[in-house]
Protein backbone atom coordinates (compact mmCIF):
# COMPACT_ATOMS: atom_id res chain seq x y z
CA UNK A 1 0.00 0.00 0.00
CA UNK A 2 2.82 2.41 0.91
CA UNK A 3 4.56 1.76 -2.43
CA UNK A 4 1.34 2.32 -4.38
CA UNK A 5 0.57 5.53 -2.52
CA UNK A 6 4.09 6.84 -3.04
CA UNK A 7 4.00 6.05 -6.77
CA UNK A 8 0.58 7.69 -7.22
CA UNK A 9 1.68 10.75 -5.27
CA UNK A 10 4.70 11.19 -7.54
CA UNK A 11 2.60 11.36 -10.70
CA UNK A 12 -0.38 13.16 -9.18
CA UNK A 13 1.55 16.38 -9.70
CA UNK A 14 3.53 15.60 -12.83
CA UNK A 15 5.02 19.07 -13.23
CA UNK A 16 6.50 19.07 -9.72
CA UNK A 17 7.91 15.55 -10.12
CA UNK A 18 9.39 16.28 -13.54
CA UNK A 19 11.09 19.44 -12.18
CA UNK A 20 12.65 17.38 -9.37
CA UNK A 21 13.78 14.60 -11.72
CA UNK A 22 15.22 17.05 -14.25
CA UNK A 23 17.12 18.99 -11.56
CA UNK A 24 18.73 15.76 -10.34
CA UNK A 25 19.39 14.62 -13.93
CA UNK A 26 21.16 17.90 -14.76
CA UNK A 27 23.13 17.70 -11.51
CA UNK A 28 24.42 14.21 -12.30
CA UNK A 29 25.12 15.06 -15.93
CA UNK A 30 27.09 18.23 -15.16
CA UNK A 31 29.12 16.78 -12.29
CA UNK A 32 29.97 13.58 -14.19
CA UNK A 33 30.86 15.44 -17.42
CA UNK A 34 33.04 17.96 -15.59
CA UNK A 35 34.92 15.33 -13.60
CA UNK A 36 35.23 12.97 -16.58
CA UNK A 37 36.83 15.75 -18.61
CA UNK A 38 39.25 16.63 -15.82
CA UNK A 39 40.30 13.06 -14.99
CA UNK A 40 40.46 12.20 -18.68
CA UNK A 41 42.96 15.01 -19.20
CA UNK A 42 45.07 13.71 -16.28
CA UNK A 43 45.00 10.15 -17.64
CA UNK A 44 46.01 11.41 -21.07
CA UNK A 45 48.89 13.43 -19.65
CA UNK A 46 50.16 10.50 -17.60
CA UNK A 47 49.79 7.94 -20.40
CA UNK A 48 51.38 10.31 -22.92
CA UNK A 49 54.47 10.84 -20.79
CA UNK A 50 54.65 7.31 -19.38
CA UNK A 51 54.25 5.58 -22.75
CA UNK A 52 56.56 7.94 -24.64
CA UNK A 53 59.23 8.66 -22.08
CA UNK A 54 59.47 7.38 -18.55
CA UNK A 55 57.40 4.21 -18.17
CA UNK A 56 55.48 3.61 -14.97
CA UNK A 57 58.66 2.51 -13.19
CA UNK A 58 62.24 3.04 -14.26
CA UNK A 59 65.42 1.33 -13.11
CA UNK A 60 68.77 2.94 -13.80
CA UNK A 61 72.25 3.12 -12.31
CA UNK A 62 72.47 4.84 -8.96
CA UNK A 63 73.25 8.51 -9.63
CA UNK A 64 72.17 8.45 -13.28
CA UNK A 65 69.54 11.17 -12.72
CA UNK A 66 72.27 13.55 -11.53
CA UNK A 67 74.69 12.71 -14.36
CA UNK A 68 72.88 11.34 -17.40
CA UNK A 69 75.78 10.00 -19.46
CA UNK A 70 76.34 6.73 -21.27
CA UNK A 71 79.15 5.91 -18.83
CA UNK A 72 76.68 5.91 -15.95
CA UNK A 73 74.70 2.95 -17.25
CA UNK A 74 73.70 -0.65 -16.46
CA UNK A 75 75.11 -3.90 -17.80
CA UNK A 76 72.14 -6.21 -18.19
CA UNK A 77 72.22 -9.97 -17.83
CA UNK A 78 69.67 -12.78 -17.54
CA UNK A 79 69.98 -13.02 -13.75
CA UNK A 80 69.07 -9.33 -13.31
CA UNK A 81 66.14 -9.51 -15.71
CA UNK A 82 64.84 -12.77 -14.21
CA UNK A 83 64.94 -11.37 -10.67
CA UNK A 84 62.81 -8.40 -11.80
CA UNK A 85 60.42 -10.51 -13.90
CA UNK A 86 59.64 -12.77 -10.92
CA UNK A 87 58.28 -9.86 -8.85
CA UNK A 88 54.49 -9.92 -8.55
CA UNK A 89 52.91 -7.17 -10.65
CA UNK A 90 55.65 -6.87 -13.29
CA UNK A 91 54.07 -7.28 -16.71
CA UNK A 92 56.92 -6.52 -19.13
CA UNK A 93 60.56 -5.45 -18.93
CA UNK A 94 61.77 -3.05 -21.61
CA UNK A 95 65.43 -2.11 -22.10
CA UNK A 96 66.40 1.28 -23.49
CA UNK A 97 69.73 2.90 -24.32
CA UNK A 98 69.60 6.69 -24.45
CA UNK A 99 72.22 9.20 -25.53
CA UNK A 100 72.54 12.65 -27.09
CA UNK A 101 74.18 13.07 -30.49
CA UNK A 102 74.43 15.51 -33.35
CA UNK A 103 72.33 14.68 -36.42
CA UNK A 104 73.54 16.04 -39.74
CA UNK A 105 71.91 16.34 -43.15
CA UNK A 106 73.64 18.49 -45.75
CA UNK A 107 74.04 21.95 -44.26
CA UNK A 108 71.53 21.22 -41.48
CA UNK A 109 72.51 19.96 -38.03
CA UNK A 110 70.44 19.31 -34.93
CA UNK A 111 71.05 17.94 -31.45
CA UNK A 112 68.90 14.83 -31.00
CA UNK A 113 68.13 12.26 -28.35
CA UNK A 114 68.88 8.80 -29.72
CA UNK A 115 66.89 6.03 -28.08
CA UNK A 116 67.87 2.43 -28.62
CA UNK A 117 64.67 0.41 -28.22
CA UNK A 118 63.35 -3.13 -28.59
CA UNK A 119 60.41 -2.31 -30.84
CA UNK A 120 58.47 -5.53 -30.16
CA UNK A 121 58.61 -4.93 -26.41
CA UNK A 122 57.83 -1.23 -26.79
CA UNK A 123 54.63 -2.29 -28.55
CA UNK A 124 53.56 -4.00 -25.34
CA UNK A 125 53.67 -0.64 -23.55
CA UNK A 126 51.95 1.40 -26.26
CA UNK A 127 50.70 0.62 -29.78
CA UNK A 128 53.37 2.06 -32.07
CA UNK A 129 51.29 1.30 -35.15
CA UNK A 130 49.09 4.29 -34.25
CA UNK A 131 52.21 6.50 -34.19
CA UNK A 132 53.70 5.48 -37.53
CA UNK A 133 53.24 8.40 -39.94
CA UNK A 134 55.06 7.04 -42.99
CA UNK A 135 57.37 4.11 -43.77
CA UNK A 136 57.87 0.99 -41.70
CA UNK A 137 59.41 -0.07 -38.41
CA UNK A 138 62.90 -1.50 -38.21
CA UNK A 139 63.62 -4.98 -36.93
CA UNK A 140 65.91 -5.41 -33.95
CA UNK A 141 68.70 -6.63 -36.21
CA UNK A 142 68.91 -4.00 -38.96
CA UNK A 143 70.66 -0.65 -39.09
CA UNK A 144 67.69 1.53 -40.09
CA UNK A 145 66.46 4.40 -37.92
CA UNK A 146 63.10 6.03 -37.26
CA UNK A 147 62.85 9.81 -36.98
CA UNK A 148 60.24 11.63 -34.94
CA UNK A 149 58.12 13.96 -37.05
CA UNK A 150 59.70 17.21 -35.86
CA UNK A 151 63.27 15.99 -36.41
CA UNK A 152 62.44 14.77 -39.94
CA UNK A 153 60.82 18.12 -40.75
CA UNK A 154 63.80 20.11 -39.47
CA UNK A 155 66.37 17.99 -41.35
CA UNK A 156 64.09 17.92 -44.44
CA UNK A 157 64.39 14.15 -44.66
CA UNK A 158 61.95 11.41 -45.57
CA UNK A 159 61.74 7.63 -45.80
CA UNK A 160 64.66 6.20 -47.79
CA UNK A 161 67.01 9.14 -47.10
CA UNK A 162 70.12 8.86 -44.96
CA UNK A 163 71.23 10.82 -41.92
CA UNK A 164 74.59 11.07 -40.14
CA UNK A 165 75.03 10.92 -36.34
CA UNK A 166 78.11 12.04 -34.43
CA UNK A 167 78.49 11.70 -30.67
CA UNK A 168 80.42 10.36 -27.70
CA UNK A 169 80.40 6.60 -27.16
CA UNK A 170 80.96 4.39 -24.12
CA UNK A 171 84.05 5.23 -22.02
CA UNK A 172 85.16 8.04 -24.35
CA UNK A 173 84.90 6.09 -27.59
CA UNK A 174 83.94 8.13 -30.63
CA UNK A 175 80.50 7.41 -32.09
CA UNK A 176 79.65 8.09 -35.72
CA UNK A 177 77.57 6.48 -38.40
CA UNK A 178 75.35 6.93 -41.43
CA UNK A 179 71.88 5.41 -41.24
CA UNK A 180 68.94 4.93 -43.56
CA UNK A 181 65.55 6.31 -42.50
CA UNK A 182 62.93 3.56 -42.63
CA UNK A 183 60.06 5.40 -40.96
CA UNK A 184 58.74 8.62 -39.45
CA UNK A 185 56.61 8.61 -36.31
CA UNK A 186 54.31 11.10 -34.65
CA UNK A 187 54.85 10.74 -30.89
CA UNK A 188 51.89 13.06 -30.14
CA UNK A 189 54.15 15.06 -27.88
CA UNK A 190 55.67 18.20 -29.43
CA UNK A 191 58.86 18.13 -27.35
CA UNK A 192 59.56 14.46 -28.08
CA UNK A 193 58.67 14.97 -31.76
CA UNK A 194 61.27 17.73 -32.06
CA UNK A 195 64.05 15.81 -30.34
CA UNK A 196 63.95 12.04 -30.74
CA UNK A 197 65.48 9.45 -33.07
CA UNK A 198 64.90 5.73 -32.59
CA UNK A 199 67.32 2.88 -33.31
CA UNK A 200 67.11 -0.78 -32.50
CA UNK A 201 68.76 -1.48 -29.14
CA UNK A 202 71.42 -3.67 -30.75
CA UNK A 203 72.17 -0.98 -33.34
CA UNK A 204 72.46 1.72 -30.65
CA UNK A 205 74.83 -0.47 -28.61
CA UNK A 206 77.04 -0.91 -31.68
CA UNK A 207 76.92 2.82 -32.45
CA UNK A 208 78.07 3.64 -28.89
CA UNK A 209 80.49 0.67 -28.58
CA UNK A 210 78.47 -0.47 -25.55
CA UNK A 211 77.51 -4.17 -25.83
CA UNK A 212 74.95 -5.37 -23.23
CA UNK A 213 74.68 -1.82 -21.87
CA UNK A 214 71.40 0.04 -21.23
CA UNK A 215 70.67 3.32 -19.50
CA UNK A 216 67.08 2.51 -18.50
CA UNK A 217 65.10 -0.59 -17.62
CA UNK A 218 61.42 0.29 -18.03
CA UNK A 219 58.86 -1.70 -16.05
CA UNK A 220 55.36 -2.10 -17.47
CA UNK A 221 53.03 -3.03 -14.63
CA UNK A 222 49.88 -5.10 -14.59
CA UNK A 223 46.74 -2.98 -14.91
CA UNK A 224 45.44 -3.26 -11.34
CA UNK A 225 48.83 -2.96 -9.65
CA UNK A 226 49.75 0.31 -7.92
CA UNK A 227 53.09 1.52 -9.28
CA UNK A 228 54.21 2.91 -5.92
CA UNK A 229 53.79 -0.44 -4.18
CA UNK A 230 55.46 -2.24 -7.09
CA UNK A 231 58.37 0.22 -6.96
CA UNK A 232 58.91 -0.63 -3.27
CA UNK A 233 58.87 -4.37 -4.07
CA UNK A 234 61.51 -3.91 -6.79
CA UNK A 235 63.71 -1.83 -4.45
CA UNK A 236 63.68 -4.66 -1.93
CA UNK A 237 64.82 -7.11 -4.60
CA UNK A 238 67.71 -5.04 -6.04
CA UNK A 239 70.96 -3.67 -4.61
CA UNK A 240 70.11 -0.03 -3.82
CA UNK A 241 73.81 0.89 -3.84
CA UNK A 242 74.00 -0.13 -7.50
CA UNK A 243 70.49 0.54 -8.83
CA UNK A 244 67.97 3.32 -8.42
CA UNK A 245 64.23 2.55 -8.76
CA UNK A 246 61.80 5.41 -9.42
CA UNK A 247 58.15 5.57 -10.38
CA UNK A 248 56.83 8.23 -12.76
CA UNK A 249 55.92 10.54 -9.86
CA UNK A 250 59.55 10.67 -8.74
CA UNK A 251 60.81 11.01 -12.30
CA UNK A 252 58.35 13.77 -13.19
CA UNK A 253 57.51 15.66 -9.98
CA UNK A 254 56.46 18.73 -12.00
CA UNK A 255 53.75 16.70 -13.73
CA UNK A 256 52.44 15.33 -10.45
CA UNK A 257 52.39 18.81 -8.87
CA UNK A 258 50.58 20.23 -11.92
CA UNK A 259 47.94 17.51 -11.71
CA UNK A 260 47.50 17.97 -7.96
CA UNK A 261 47.14 21.75 -8.23
CA UNK A 262 44.65 21.48 -11.10
CA UNK A 263 42.78 18.70 -9.30
CA UNK A 264 42.24 20.93 -6.25
CA UNK A 265 40.78 23.61 -8.52
CA UNK A 266 38.54 21.03 -10.12
CA UNK A 267 37.31 19.77 -6.77
CA UNK A 268 36.49 23.34 -5.72
CA UNK A 269 34.45 23.77 -8.91
CA UNK A 270 32.64 20.48 -8.24
CA UNK A 271 31.95 21.60 -4.65
CA UNK A 272 30.46 24.87 -5.92
CA UNK A 273 28.36 22.89 -8.40
CA UNK A 274 27.17 20.62 -5.58
CA UNK A 275 26.21 23.65 -3.52
CA UNK A 276 24.10 24.99 -6.38
CA UNK A 277 22.63 21.54 -6.96
CA UNK A 278 21.82 21.12 -3.27
CA UNK A 279 19.92 24.41 -3.08
CA UNK A 280 18.18 23.60 -6.35
CA UNK A 281 16.94 20.22 -5.13
CA UNK A 282 16.08 21.67 -1.72
CA UNK A 283 13.98 24.35 -3.43
CA UNK A 284 11.91 21.72 -5.25
CA UNK A 285 11.50 19.64 -2.06
CA UNK A 286 10.56 22.77 -0.09
CA UNK A 287 7.95 23.68 -2.72
CA UNK A 288 6.63 20.13 -2.72
CA UNK A 289 6.33 20.09 1.08
CA UNK A 290 4.66 23.50 1.36
CA UNK A 291 2.09 22.59 -1.29
CA UNK A 292 1.13 19.44 0.57
CA UNK A 293 0.45 20.81 4.08
CA UNK A 294 -3.31 20.43 3.65
CA UNK A 295 -2.87 16.90 2.23
CA UNK A 296 -0.68 15.86 5.16
CA UNK A 297 -3.18 17.31 7.65
CA UNK A 298 -6.11 15.43 6.08
CA UNK A 299 -4.26 12.10 5.96
CA UNK A 300 -3.21 12.35 9.61
CA UNK A 301 -6.70 13.46 10.71
CA UNK A 302 -8.36 10.41 9.11
CA UNK A 303 -6.07 8.07 10.99
CA UNK A 304 -2.79 7.66 9.14
CA UNK A 305 0.14 7.53 11.51
CA UNK A 306 2.89 10.07 11.05
CA UNK A 307 5.51 7.30 10.79
CA UNK A 308 3.69 5.72 7.86
CA UNK A 309 3.32 9.12 6.18
CA UNK A 310 7.06 9.71 6.64
CA UNK A 311 7.75 6.37 4.94
CA UNK A 312 5.59 7.40 1.97
CA UNK A 313 7.37 10.77 1.62
CA UNK A 314 10.80 9.14 1.93
CA UNK A 315 9.86 6.55 -0.68
CA UNK A 316 8.72 9.34 -3.01
CA UNK A 317 12.04 11.15 -2.57
CA UNK A 318 14.06 7.95 -3.08
CA UNK A 319 12.09 7.07 -6.22
CA UNK A 320 12.45 10.55 -7.71
CA UNK A 321 16.17 10.58 -6.85
CA UNK A 322 16.75 7.14 -8.39
CA UNK A 323 14.95 8.10 -11.61
CA UNK A 324 16.93 11.36 -11.85
CA UNK A 325 20.27 9.68 -11.07
CA UNK A 326 19.75 6.83 -13.56
CA UNK A 327 18.66 9.22 -16.32
CA UNK A 328 21.65 11.46 -15.52
CA UNK A 329 24.07 8.52 -15.86
CA UNK A 330 22.50 7.43 -19.16
CA UNK A 331 22.71 11.02 -20.43
CA UNK A 332 26.39 11.37 -19.45
CA UNK A 333 27.72 7.99 -20.68
CA UNK A 334 27.34 8.65 -24.45
CA UNK A 335 29.05 12.02 -24.03
CA UNK A 336 31.92 10.40 -22.11
CA UNK A 337 32.47 7.67 -24.69
CA UNK A 338 32.13 10.01 -27.67
CA UNK A 339 34.68 12.51 -26.39
CA UNK A 340 36.98 9.68 -25.34
CA UNK A 341 37.13 8.51 -28.97
CA UNK A 342 36.95 12.05 -30.41
CA UNK A 343 38.82 14.24 -27.88
CA UNK A 344 38.04 17.92 -27.49
CA UNK A 345 40.63 19.94 -29.43
CA UNK A 346 41.92 23.08 -27.77
CA UNK A 347 42.69 26.22 -29.76
CA UNK A 348 44.76 29.41 -29.58
CA UNK A 349 46.27 30.21 -26.15
CA UNK A 350 45.06 27.02 -24.44
CA UNK A 351 46.63 24.90 -27.18
CA UNK A 352 49.92 26.81 -26.92
CA UNK A 353 49.98 26.30 -23.14
CA UNK A 354 49.49 22.54 -23.54
CA UNK A 355 52.19 22.32 -26.23
CA UNK A 356 54.67 24.18 -24.01
CA UNK A 357 54.30 21.38 -21.48
CA UNK A 358 54.89 18.86 -24.27
CA UNK A 359 51.35 17.60 -24.78
CA UNK A 360 49.11 17.45 -27.80
CA UNK A 361 46.35 20.08 -27.23
CA UNK A 362 43.45 17.67 -26.77
CA UNK A 363 41.22 16.67 -23.85
CA UNK A 364 39.79 13.15 -24.00
CA UNK A 365 37.08 12.32 -21.48
CA UNK A 366 37.65 9.45 -19.07
CA UNK A 367 35.38 6.42 -19.44
CA UNK A 368 36.05 5.15 -15.93
CA UNK A 369 32.66 3.96 -14.64
CA UNK A 370 33.65 4.92 -11.09
CA UNK A 371 33.09 8.57 -12.05
CA UNK A 372 29.33 8.38 -12.83
CA UNK A 373 28.69 5.86 -10.05
CA UNK A 374 30.52 7.96 -7.44
CA UNK A 375 28.85 11.25 -8.35
CA UNK A 376 25.45 9.60 -8.77
CA UNK A 377 25.80 8.12 -5.28
CA UNK A 378 26.81 11.53 -3.85
CA UNK A 379 23.84 13.33 -5.41
CA UNK A 380 21.54 10.52 -4.31
CA UNK A 381 22.83 10.96 -0.74
CA UNK A 382 22.28 14.74 -1.01
CA UNK A 383 18.67 14.06 -2.03
CA UNK A 384 18.18 11.77 0.95
CA UNK A 385 19.66 14.35 3.33
CA UNK A 386 17.36 17.01 1.91
CA UNK A 387 14.40 14.67 2.49
CA UNK A 388 14.98 15.20 6.23
CA UNK A 389 13.15 18.52 5.84
CA UNK A 390 9.72 17.01 4.96
CA UNK A 391 10.27 14.37 7.67
CA UNK A 392 10.80 17.05 10.33
CA UNK A 393 7.86 19.01 8.92
CA UNK A 394 5.55 15.98 9.28
CA UNK A 395 6.77 15.24 12.81
CA UNK A 396 6.07 18.85 13.90
CA UNK A 397 2.86 19.13 11.89
CA UNK A 398 -0.15 20.59 13.67
CA UNK A 399 -3.09 18.85 11.99
CA UNK A 400 -5.66 21.64 12.58
CA UNK A 401 -3.35 24.41 11.33
CA UNK A 402 -2.37 22.31 8.31
CA UNK A 403 -6.02 21.75 7.32
CA UNK A 404 -6.72 25.50 7.62
CA UNK A 405 -3.81 26.38 5.32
Amino acid sequence: MIIKLAWRNIWRNKRRSIITIVSILIAVFLSVSMRSMQLGMYDYMIKSIVASYSGYIQIHANGYMDQQTIDNSIEVNDDLLDSIANINGVNNIINRLQTFSLASSGDLTKGVLIQGVEIEKENLLVDWNTRLDTGTFFSNNNSDVILAKGVASYLQKGVGDTVIFIGMGYHGMSAAGMYKICGIVDMRNPKINNLTVFMSLKNAQEYLSAPNIVTHIIIDKEVKIDERKLSISIKKELDNNQYEVMDWRELLPELEQTIKADNVGGLIMVFILYMIITFGIFGTVLMMTQERFYEFGVMISIGMKKLKLIKIVLLETITLSLIGVILGIFAALPIMYYFNIHPIKLASEQAEAMEKFGFEPIIPMSTNLEIPLTHAALIFCISLIISIYPVITILKLDTIKAMKS
